[in-house]
């Protein structure tokens, strides 16, 4: 991270005109070692498509904006069938490496989960799984969100060794049946 305490920055919801920067920011923290799940050679366009469709398809993506760059992102989405209907989950954070550890992360994920707390009272649960390794695990459990169990050796680093992905749960104190 480079030196900096505060940047000027927008929080908002993604916008069509934002696929390719949103492609690029992918592209950037895949390319760190451990940055995503994902390789840099599986951000292909049909996947940023798919993230880019979420909000249609009754999903959330915000993302954090700063001199005309992506920075951030957050992205949640139903889970398919009808019984899983009160859950947003898959989700997805990522911050460029340039702008972590100073709360663009913090303040994507706030906007998510006070947007579903204001507007989306039919969702329950907002489901995210973070590798054992992830540091921003601190964070998620800042802004409420409790850890469900372990999948053990689950993600197969860019080592070769195992470590465990950690399922947590954001509950919203908002919804309604």
């Amino acid at each position: 991270m480079k030196e900096r305490t505060t940047i000027d920055y927008v929080i908002r919801k993604i916008k069509a005109s934002d696929r390719d920067n949103l492609k690029k920011l992918y592209l950037r923290v895949a390319s760190i070692p451990g940055g995503l799940a994902r390789t840099a050679d599986e951000i292909t366009d049909s996947y940023i498509d798919k993230i880019m469709n979420a909000p249609l398809e009754n999903g959330l993506v915000f993302v954090a904006e700063h001199n005309h760059a992506l920075i951030g992102s957050v992205v949640v989405h139903t889970l398919g069938p009808t019984v899983f209907s009160h859950i947003l989950g898959d989700g997805t954070i990522l911050v460029d490496p340039d702008f972590q550890g100073i709360g663009v992360g913090s303040a994507i994920f706030t906007a998510l989960l006070n947007e579903i707390k204001e507007h989306r009272p039919d969702i329950m649960r907002v489901e995210i799984i973070a590798r054992e390794s992830n540091r921003a695990i601190g964070l998620y459990e800042r802004l409420g969100f409790v850890r469900e169990g372990e999948f053990k050796k689950r993600i197969r680093g860019i080592s070769g060794t195992f470590e465990s992905d950690i399922p947590m749960t954001w509950f919203n104190p908002n919804f309604k049946e």
